[in-house]
């Protein structure tokens, strides 16, 4: 209270000419200050924007290094050179070594899977790897006859009517780059080839392929996004690659900022669509020239508004600090330090201790401190919860992706049984494979999480289809409306449950065994039906068992009972983490047997890929 009175005493006695002054000089440095802040903060805009075409520079350069490397294992590795010169005296002699060069091709096309920080739970193949072959090539007979931009070994048939394909046979180059739309969905791709020369003789026996997405590049455009002004990657023939303003393929040549553009480093001035922009260009290895252009107005807009916006501004807070700062430093600096210093404590930072309640007299704070305290409790709260979910999120991942790898092996070895069994003449071999591996194909659905119900009972219908051919008596009945085919939903639902019901509902019968599939929409829910005339089950139980589930009491790390298998409780969870807490599996009382319903969103269709609508082997 003294110190109070002193402070009060103290400010009486200055006076008005005094103050004024003191709020004179204050004024006129905050502005001087407010336009230096200016004039360093243009230069920093333009030393951001330097920096931005530097990391796009050098990040486009490491790409494409990525794709030469990919077609150098390709052009210098000895065995798949074997593969592609051997001779063969029949096409059928050549199988295994086709199929080898293919499963190559497959695995270098998702090396980008272990390097893949960034796909969330989807797992996504980035790039395309293909091989066109020369006649001169041991294997060209049993290549696919017209070029489709996959991953695959084709024909050069379909290449020589290509400008780049004219430009790396005919001429002395032996590496092209350019763009291209691929697919139904027409989607935005950019590509390299070079030449497949022999080693023995020097004849080119094929062309080495190597696609990638566009999205790849977006995001490196996107992470070095300017607030003003934009970017521009185009071929060797002036046609956009990539640009935030530009569509992809559109030529710019005729461009006046692309044509004056030197590609040496160096930036100019230069008017795009009329305003004047500082435009920098440089020339990538592939020969694609990189350009980054920024508008003039932005290096040096509002600096004198701003400067008398800021001496203004300045001003007045000069006066109403000269009047408030003795209440603000005691009435509300002073508690809220105390509270920061608390919050900065190890112990509070480490949940190990409580935030301390603080008396300051004012209600704001204390409601403050109150509530600060409660964000504490509940963000300890969400933590653990959120750490819990990703190490349950990530052990699925992992069970899913040993799941999906190993079967792509044994699909490629079952396809090469497929063909020697229609060789033989065995069709009831070839039938049975041919279910076999279309189990493999769509469980394995190229790393997809989600696939289309169509698809989902072709799978569980080839599942069926061996089960019958095993056990005489079984019947599987399919009862889904034409309108729902197109329906996408976690792929790998149906055949657990059908699995498990002939392991468990139909175990130690034979005869008589009936399983039956169907789906309706119910609202904005689509309800996947699987029912069995088995032994039946408890549904209280097996309900209870998956409620538990829900409230944390069950680990998919822990080891499921014989009954309680992947089947239900894996199925259950994998739902609820990619459609949420208010779908899932649940039990319904029937008459005989056993009859378990999935609740799952009604999304609406997603266009296939066209490797997913190809021939069965």
């Amino acid at each position: 209270m003294i110190t109070h009175k002193r402070h009060t005493s103290l400010l009486a006695r200055i006076s008005l000419p005094v103050f004024a002054l003191v709020v004179t000089v204050i004024a006129l440095f905050a502005a001087s200050a407010s336009y230096i802040l200016i004039r360093v903060q243009n230069d920093h805009t333009r030393q951001m924007a330097e920096q931005s075409m530097k990391f796009v520079h050098r990040n486009l350069e490491y790409q494409l290094d990525t794709m030469n490397n990919m077609a150098a294992f390709l052009l210098s590795n000895q065995s798949i050179e074997n593969l592609l010169e051997t001779e063969h005296s029949a096409p059928y002699e050549a199988v295994n070594d086709f199929f080898t060069l293919q499963t190559n091709l497959q695995n270098l096309s998702l090396l980008s899977l272990l390097n893949d920080d960034n796909s969330g739970s989807i797992v996504q193949q980035t790039y395309v790897v293909a091989v066109a072959l020369e006649p001169e090539s041991g294997l060209y007979s049993l290549a696919t006859d017209h070029f489709d931009p996959v991953t695959g070994i084709f024909k050069s048939t379909d290449l020589k009517n290509e400008s780049w394909y004219r430009a790396l046979i005919g001429g002395g180059r032996r590496n092209v780059w350019w763009g291209q739309k691929t697919g139904r969905s027409g989607a935005a791709m950019i590509y390299s080839a070079t030449k497949k020369i022999s080693t023995k003789d020097g004849r080119v026996i094929g062309t080495v392929l190597i696609g990638a997405d566009t999205g790849s590049i977006r995001s490196l455009f996107e992470n070095a996004a300017m607030t003003s002004g934009f970017h521009l990657l185009v071929d060797e023939e002036d046609r956009v690659i990539f640009s935030e303003r530009y569509a992809f393929l559109q030529p710019a040549g005729e461009l006046p900022f692309v044509r004056s553009a030197a590609c040496d480093g160096s930036s100019a001035d230069a008017k795009v669509e009329g305003t004047l922009h500082r435009v920098t260009c440089v020339k990538m290895d592939n020969g694609w020239k990189l350009l980054t252009a920024v508008p003039k107005s932005h290096f040096g807009r509002y600096t004198f508004a701003i400067s008398a916006i800021g001496a203004l501004a300045a001003i007045a807070a000069v006066l109403i600090a000269g009047l408030w700062l003795r209440r603000i430093v005691i009435r509300v600096t002073v508690p809220i330090t105390r509270l920061v210093n608390a919050v900065q404590r190890p112990e509070v930072l480490a949940f190990r201790e409580q935030l301390p309640k603080l008396k300051s007299g004012i209600h704001e704070v204390e409601t403050l401190n109150e509530k600060f305290a409660s964000m504490l409790v509940t963000l300890h709260g969400l933590i653990e919860k959120s750490f819990e979910e990703e190490i349950e999120r990530r052990q699925l991942q992992l069970e899913l992706l040993n799941a999906q790898i190993n079967p792509h092996f044994l699909y490629n070895t079952l396809d090469l049984i497929n063909c020697r069994a229609i060789l033989a003449g065995d069709r009831e071999t070839s039938s049975i494979v041919r279910s076999l591996a279309n189990v493999f194909r769509f469980g394995l659905n190229r790393g997809r999480t989600w696939i289309s119900l169509d698809n989902e009972l072709k799978q569980v219908e080839a599942y069926l289809h061996i089960q019958q051919m095993m056990h005489d008596d079984l019947l599987a009945e399919f009862h889904i409306a034409s309108d729902l085919q197109d329906i996408v939903i976690p792929h790998f639902i149906l055949q657990p449950l059908a699995e498990n019901a002939i392991v468990h509902g139909f175990a130690g019968r034979t005869d008589h065994c009936r399983i039956a599939i169907s789906a309706h929409a119910d609202g904005n829910r689509l309800i996947l039906r699987v029912e069995d005339n088995g032994k039946g089950c408890n549904v209280e139980e097996r309900n209870r068992v998956l409620r538990e589930q829900e409230a944390g009491e069950h680990s998919l790390t822990s080891v499921p009972s014989a009954e309680n298998g992947y089947g239900t409780l894996n199925v259950h969870r994998r739902i609820q983490l990619h459609c949420g807490s208010g779908y899932g599996l649940r039990y319904v009382h029937v008459v005989e047997g056993t009859c378990v319903e999935v609740v799952l969103p009604l999304r609406s269709h997603v266009q296939n890929d066209p490797e997913e609508e190809s021939p069965d082997v």
